[in-house]
């Protein structure tokens, strides 16, 4: 049996900042701008084009769902892991970013928090 060969990795992140100092609340649309500045920082102009996708985004607990090629995960864990804040127009809000899970198949994130009715 060949295995799955998967073109993506899905990566589950808990963003841990003040709300309190944001400017304005955060959406899907600007926490994938918030994460493509952190790769620009980190690797440059040409590694922030790649293509990243933002799955899912609850605002109330910080929770992430992200997807990135293969061939970019580890540059997307790197540029999340050393980046010390988020610029939010002309505000910098302190940002630690944890990846709780990282996967080749999206099904797997749902984890041990799936139940069965």
């Amino acid at each position: 049996m060949k295995p799955l060969d998967s073109k993506y990795w899905y990566l589950e992140i808990h963003m841990d900042y003040k709300k309190e100092s944001l400017p304005f609340p955060l959406t899907a649309e600007l926490v994938k701008v918030v994460i493509v500045g952190a790769i620009d920082i980190m690797f440059g102009e040409l590694s922030s084009c790649l293509p990243l996708d933002i799955l899912k985004f609850n605002e109330k607990t910080g929770i992430v769902i992200i997807r990135v090629p293969k061939d970019n995960y580890a540059k997307v864990r790197a540029a999340l892991t050393v980046c010390p804040s988020m610029r939010i127009g002309s505000v910098d809000v302190p940002v630690i970013y944890t990846t709780r899970q990282a996967s080749s198949c999206l099904l797997s994130l749902a984890g041990p928090e799936r139940s069965i009715i």
